[in-house]
């Protein structure tokens, strides 16, 4: 029994699933494991996910100890994000999900 934040998980897998729990969060995840990015790179790579969406996601990656948010003290101010010491270990899982999807579409889609 796995416990986070007084919820109860039987397998590991279900906390991995419950801090991943949506497309978006993945999306995110995939945006930042070239490096730190600021906001407005992480809504230009994904036009698909609204600005509210991207800034609700972050935050609850940040509060699972998934992404790191630095201000920089400046004007006009600068944020950046990046995936934490432990956001960098889901990076083998994102990159195999990128590549099952590569294949899969290339095996029964249909490629651009």
């Amino acid at each position: 029994m796995y416990k986070i934040e007084n919820e109860a998980f039987v397998c590991p897998m279900e906390v991995t699933l419950h801090i991943l729990n949506d497309k978006w969060k993945m999306f995110i995840v995939y945006a930042l494991l070239d490096g730190p990015r600021r906001f407005k790179d992480i809504c230009e790579k994904f036009p698909k996910i609204t600005q509210k969406t991207i800034s609700q996601k972050l935050k609850e990656l940040e509060a699972a100890h998934m992404v790191n948010r630095v201000v920089y003290p400046q004007v006009p101010p600068k944020v950046e994000y990046s995936l934490s010491e432990t956001g960098k270990r889901i990076e083998p899982m994102v990159k195999a999900m990128f590549d099952f999807g590569v294949f899969y579409a290339e095996t029964y889609g249909c490629v651009e």
